[in-house]
């Protein structure tokens, strides 16, 4: 499966009905985003990201390719494009060299009432935890929890400091837990107590209400 190409079927029940515009930051060929279009959550829906994603045939409203973290670069398409009701930030903040600024951008870029919905990797989970603590591994590599390009790790307490940084109201947070019938297990079995461990990422929702 092609990451760029992939929709986020897992954070549509926390974008709101809001319509307005909708930016994805880092957003790969802008799958999701119009799949949330043609789910009615927004009018209008675009992408940034280092990738071109004018080639691939996602026929988005607008679409930049570019460094968010070059301030002029990223403002250029905030004062083009926006305001914006929703706001995206899918696995893309932890790839940063200071994701609490770009947040503090973004919401900015915010309609009053607007959200930003972000998914952020658990550095808890146990494909990471269990090789550090029992064997003093920790092995980077192409992707997952350790992805060579991670600049930065979070567990669930500063992944709600970084989306609530700026501001922010934290609405909602959930945690993503794929896997097969023994992460299900061990949830149900420890009552929760596991949960922490076996969440892959945690899905945020915040809101701008200043």
């Amino acid at each position: 499966m092609d990451y760029h190409k992939h929709i986020r079927e897992e954070i549509i029940p926390l974008v709101p009905n809001g319509g307005g515009t909708l930016l994805d930051v880092g957003g790969g060929v802008g799958a999701t985003a119009v799949r949330l279009k043609q789910l009615g959550k927004a009018d209008r829906v675009g992408v940034i990201d280092l990738i071109d994603s004018t080639i691939e045939g996602v026929t988005k409203d607008f679409s930049y390719s570019g460094n968010i973290e070059q301030p002029e670069f990223l403002d250029s398409v905030l004062a083009a494009e926006g305001p914006f009701q929703t706001i995206l930030c899918l696995d893309v903040l932890e790839h940063l060299v200071d994701p609490w600024k770009i947040v503090a951008r973004l919401h900015k870029a915010l309609v009053p009432g607007g959200v930003i919905v972000a998914s952020v990797p658990n550095v808890r989970h146990y494909s990471a935890f269990l090789p550090l603590a029992f064997r003093n591994s920790w092995d980077l590599a192409d992707d997952g929890i350790l992805d060579r390009t991670h600049l930065r790790f979070f567990v669930r307490n500063t992944a709600i400091e970084l989306m609530t940084c700026s501001g922010l109201k934290l609405e909602e947070i959930r945690g993503n837990a794929p896997g097969g019938t023994k992460v299900k297990l061990a949830r149900a079995l420890s009552f929760g107590a596991l949960n922490s461990f076996t969440n892959l990422q945690y899905l945020i929702r915040v809101r701008r209400t200043d």
